[in-house]
Formats: C-alpha cells, sequence, structure tokens
C-alpha cells in the first residue's frame, strides 16, 4: 500500500465527496445492491429476486469496523461516534470491464459489475473491492497500519442479515457443523471461526451463504454471529486484544451466494453445494 499524506487526502476526498452521488445502485442477473454515502459507500442493501434479504437502517452497518484499546466505540463504514468515521479517498464503478461514472438516480446494469474503494480508518489504510457476477457477491479486503495499533478488535465484511431468517448453518474449518434456530434474544450464538455460514428463511425459501476465503496476515480469527430482532449480524473478526503491527499488510476474500429452496428439509442440502463451490 502507498501512504497518502493527510492534506493530499483531505483534498481528494473533498473533491471525490462532491462528484458521486449519494446512493449508488448495482443491478446484475437477480440481485439489486445499494451503497450510500451516508455508510461511506459501503453496500447498505442487497436484494435478491426483489426480496430484501440485507437490511438497511442507520443503525445497521455494513463494511470494516476498527476499535482500538482506549476508543469506547468503534470506527468506520457507518460508525461515527468517536467523531471520527471512515474517510474515503476514491471509488471507481466498473460494468463489464469498462469504467463508468455513476448519475444521480440512474442503477449501474451489466453481467459483471466492479466497485474498488480505497479510503483511511484512523491509522489503517483500506483498499475495499466488490465484484458482482453469476447473482454472487466477491468482496476483497486489504488493510495496512501506519503505525503499531493496540486493537480491541477489527470487524470485517459486517452484513445485517434480515430478521426473516429463521436458521443458520455453520461449517466449521474441522468439517464440523452446526445448524441454529434463530430465538431474536440478543445473544451471540457463534464466536468460533466458521469459513462457510448459510442463512434460511422458513417461510419463504429464500437462502443467503458467506465463505471467507483467502486469508493472508490474519491474528485471532473468529466469526461472531449476533442474533438480535432487528437483524442477524455476521462479522469476520480479528486481532481482538492484540497489536496490529505497522506496515504489517492483512487480506480476506468473502464470496456470497444466493438460492431459494422451499423444502425446509433440503435447504442444507443446497447449502452444502455452495459450499463446495465457494470453499472446497
Amino acid at each position: 500500500m502507498k501512504k497518502i499524506s493527510v492534506l493530499v487526502l483531505c483534498f481528494i476526498t473533498a473533491a471525490f465527496y462532491a462528484a458521486i452521488p449519494q446512493s449508488v445502485t448495482l443491478e446484475s442477473g437477480d440481485l439489486k445492491i445499494r451503497l450510500d454515502g451516508r455508510k461511506r459507500w459501503n453496500m447498505n442493501r442487497i436484494e435478491y429476486k426483489n426480496e430484501l434479504l440485507c437490511i438497511d437502517s442507520p443503525h445497521a452497518h455494513y463494511g470494516m469496523t476498527c476499535r482500538p484499546v482506549d476508543f469506547k466505540y468503534a470506527v468506520g463504514s457507518g460508525h461515527e461516534e468517536t467523531g471520527f468515521g471512515e474517510k474515503v479517498v476514491s471509488v471507481r464503478f466498473f460494468v463489464d470491464d469498462k469504467e463508468v461514472f455513476p448519475q444521480e438516480n440512474i442503477p449501474l446494469c451489466g453481467k459483471k459489475i466492479k466497485v474498488e474503494k480505497v479510503s483511511k480508518i484512523l491509522d489503517i489504510n483500506v483498499v475495499y473491492d466488490i465484484f458482482i457476477e453469476n447473482n454472487i457477491i466477491s468482496e476483497f479486503i486489504e488493510i495496512e497500519a501506519e503505525k503499531d495499533m493496540k486493537l480491541h478488535h477489527l470487524y470485517f465484511f459486517m452484513h445485517p442479515w434480515s430478521p426473516r431468517f429463521t436458521d443458520l448453518y455453520l461449517k466449521y474449518a474441522n468439517g464440523s457443523s452446526k445448524n441454529i434456530s434463530f430465538k431474536s434474544d440478543h445473544k451471540f450464538v457463534n464466536r468460533k471461526f466458521a469459513p462457510f455460514c448459510a442463512w434460511y428463511d422458513s417461510k419463504s425459501g429464500y437462502g443467503a451463504a458467506t465463505s471467507f476465503r483467502n486469508v493472508k496476515g490474519s491474528k485471532k480469527l473468529m466469526r461472531f454471529i449476533w442474533d438480535r430482532p432487528q437483524y442477524r449480524k455476521d462479522y469476520l473478526c480479528d486481532f481482538a486484544m492484540t497489536i496490529l503491527p505497522a506496515k504489517h499488510v492483512v487480506s480476506y476474500k468473502a464470496k456470497t451466494a444466493f438460492f431459494r429452496q422451499k423444502d425446509n428439509k433440503k435447504w442444507i442440502s443446497d447449502a452444502e453445494t455452495i459450499y463446495k463451490k465457494t470453499v472446497l
């Protein structure tokens, strides 16, 4: 990663904010995804076949957050409780391999859509890419701290899935699995690292599955699943209660696929098929 001076960062950021629409909708296949400026152009809504599966709310954030041990709150994506927040340097949009410039209230539509974002969260330089094709969302993030940072945690690939999801299927690195029914009781139903996780709505048959892969430079991987009435929140957690060293590059990839299985007895089989395609 290249260092960006504070002066240049401020100049680029000001020019950028003046040019990009405050909401950009991406449409590819059966997916419709919205990025919002108030969430620093992270994803803020995911629809599959016109069904809302990942919510948009002022209190439900996507993307990445960082919390140093001496901070009371997290910083990043939509989190601005500390008065800081994510500083976006640039965002570039590509439709079917051609760079395009979003226009207000006009969706970006294509078979392949890519978004490349560069930003800064406190002393961490961040590169974040979204790629949409064949009804799959691929996400890539790479970070590098400018100085040693003693952290409470880092969260990546935060997804506030809809409370419509009734069931959860987890697949762990050792091959074991777990099936959980959501209760909306505000508890964390999982804290262990699981490279694969599927969400299912038993009423409609709609489901989503996210896999983590190609992890490099990690320290202490965990996967938090928070069961709340307003959402089923998914977090990839790393560097909890430890130091992120200066110049240490860390990167992660995630893939999210979608499905529909009306037979409640068959959805885990569908999830296993996605697991074999996205993880193995």
